[in-house]
């Protein structure tokens, strides 16, 4: 069987212009929540470097700190593709 290499990390993952951090937050019941910050990378030139603050997604809690994480940079990929839908 040949060795799996992984080529691309999941955190950061760029979107277009976009940048998408994912974090982690403790929750109360031991678990963890995705949060994740965007910045933009390239556009337009004066418009704010943030583009979404830090937010967490608390719908659901996780076992581990790994799958809390690529659930928050799948939240910020949905949410900067939901802004290229609504021209943002």
């Amino acid at each position: 069987m040949d060795s799996f290499e992984s080529r691309r990390s999941v955190n950061p993952w760029d979107e277009g212009d976009y940048r998408i951090h994912g974090r982690v937050v403790k929750a109360p019941d031991g678990g963890f929540w995705p949060a994740y910050s965007i910045e933009r990378i390239r556009g337009i030139p004066d418009a704010p470097k943030q583009a979404a603050a830090f937010h967490e997604v608390r719908a659901q809690t996780f076992t581990t700190r790994g799958l809390a994480e690529m659930m928050a940079v799948s939240h910020g990929v949905q949410r900067v593709r939901a802004m290229y839908r609504l021209d943002c």
